[in-house]
């Protein structure tokens, strides 16, 4: 089982919201995340490491999934 992050950001790129949890695999973060995250926006990590960006479309209630932000140091 791997352990994940969800940063969730404000509009103002800030971080609000840190979540931590276990899964198996990357597609049940994924779909994790989308349950848990509040906010427009936010970023994965597995392990410590920068899986990938994700966007919520509020028209559609769609998540974009994107290339990961810069780690943060």
């Amino acid at each position: 089982m791997h352990s994940y992050k969800l940063r969730a950001r404000d509009d103002h790129n800030s971080v609000i919201e840190e979540i931590d949890f276990e899964c198996l695999s990357i597609a049940g973060a994924l779909d994790k995340a989308k349950a848990m995250v509040k906010a427009g926006h936010a970023d994965l990590y597995e392990d410590g490491m920068p899986i990938c960006s994700m966007e919520l479309v509020a028209a559609t209630g769609v998540w974009l999934v994107g290339k990961p932000r810069r780690a943060e140091r």
